[in-house]
């Protein structure tokens, strides 16, 4: 039983991170991979049934109750509506999360196997797959006029927060297993290469949170700062911001001002100008609500609120989507449950990171809450999915795996 065992985690851990490789370049592949990922981890949990040992607390529960609180909130609220109406995205997102924290709990409850295979090796060879895969697609989107590479999610924000993350472990990766030459100029290149192609997105949030995530990623791992390199990056990194200031740079810097603006004057028909109508509007429903709403009645509070105030009328057109801020999306409809248990998960995968030194699991971590500032990572499919399966290939809890 033991061969089976061991044969079905290297299953379950290699689909996972070939669904990592496809997640900027064919999203139908990577679900699908993140399912067969899934089906492998059941049955090993069934053989190993009797060699679970399930601990007090776990990062895996964090997540099931983000799920399961999605899951409960539509089946009551959307009970008596056809196909649940709008609530079938926080159904299906609920359902999504409970399935990767069984996938993380499992993959980190029988980490011992990990020292059957070279799993470090795996872990490298996916990420720089998926580095050159989706960084390939996005110079070829480039190439053929796209205005802001989206990649295969066709939303250039989801694709930069996804493509942000998945550099920030590559370099880490590249960090922690060579030391050579070679490798820390592949490592230089592909902190300018990622900057560039996250500029080319037009996402502020992840052009102004990349570069300072992958410092804080360096002093954390490093305990300190090697002014050499870190010298010559930034000189680099500042070439390539020079090459691309004119035609992606300055008109982003000038489209924020400009929105700002717009918007302290009562005009809000702008991207950053909405965001702002959304959080105003989420933070005044939550205080209003705090236990709860359908979508429905969020919409209807909304319109009410806009009546009072009518400079966050924007509010009102894209409020049936989502208020891109993860805590607000929570709050103002799973209401004050919702809203602890992200921020529960938040505080336990930043906690555990620090206590056991876990420096990738720490930049996991700190992107889903500095990208979850401005979206809603744990709605969307390929964000979500993405996420959890990096949480349960770096989450140790074994020996084996921590970090030095």
């Amino acid at each position: 039983m033991e061969k089976i065992g061991q044969r079905l985690y290297f299953i379950s851990f290699v689909l996972a991170i070939l669904s990592v490789v496809f997640t900027l370049i064919i999203t139908a592949r990577q679900r699908e991979l993140f399912y067969f990922s899934f089906y492998a981890a059941m049955f090993g949990i069934f053989i190993e049934r009797k060699n679970i040992r399930l601990p007090r607390m776990d990062i895996s529960y964090a997540i099931i109750m983000i799920g399961l609180i999605k899951i409960i909130w539509t089946l009551v609220l959307y009970r008596h509506t056809q196909g649940y109406g709008y609530g079938v995205t926080q159904l299906e997102a609920g359902k999504k999360l409970v399935i990767g924290g069984i996938l993380i709990f499992y993959i980190t409850q029988f980490s011992h196997y990990l020292t059957t295979f070279n799993y470090r090796q795996y872990l490298l060879a996916a990420f720089t797959l998926a580095f050159v895969l989706s960084t390939g697609y996005g110079l070829y989107q480039i190439y053929h006029g796209i205005e802001r590479i989206d990649l295969s999610t066709n939303r250039a924000t989801i694709a930069a927060y996804i493509y942000s993350t998945l550099s920030i472990l590559l370099i880490y990766l590249l960090v922690k297993l060579k030391h050579s030459t070679g490798y820390r100029i592949a490592t230089a290149a592909i902190i300018i290469i990622s900057f560039l192609i996250i500029v080319m997105t037009g996402t502020r949030a992840a052009i102004l949170s990349h570069l300072l995530l992958i410092l804080l990623m360096m002093l954390f791992h490093f305990r300190k700062i090697h002014l050499k390199p870190l010298l010559l990056v930034m000189a680099l990194v500042s070439l390539a911001g020079v090459a691309s200031y004119d035609k992606y740079i300055k008109p982003k810097i000038k489209q924020t001002s400009t929105e700002i603006m717009l918007y302290q004057k009562g005009d809000d028909y702008s991207s950053l100008g909405s965001r702002f109508s959304l959080w105003y509007v989420g933070l005044e429903i939550f205080s209003q609500h705090p236990f709860g709403n359908t979508v429905e009645a969020r919409h209807t509070q909304t319109a009410e609120i806009i009546i009072d105030d009518p400079k966050n009328q924007t509010a009102l057109v894209y409020i049936n989507s989502h208020l891109h801020d993860e805590l607000l999306e929570a709050a103002s409809l799973q209401g004050i449950a919702g809203l602890l248990t992200v921020l529960f998960f938040y505080g336990y995968i930043i906690t555990k990171s620090l206590v056991q030194r876990n420096t990738p699991l720490l930049m996991i971590g700190a992107c889903m809450i500095v990208y979850g500032l401005t979206d809603v990572l744990l709605i969307s499919a390929e964000s979500l999915l993405f996420y959890m399966t990096c949480i349960a290939l770096f989450a140790r809890n074994n020996p084996v795996m921590v970090d030095s």
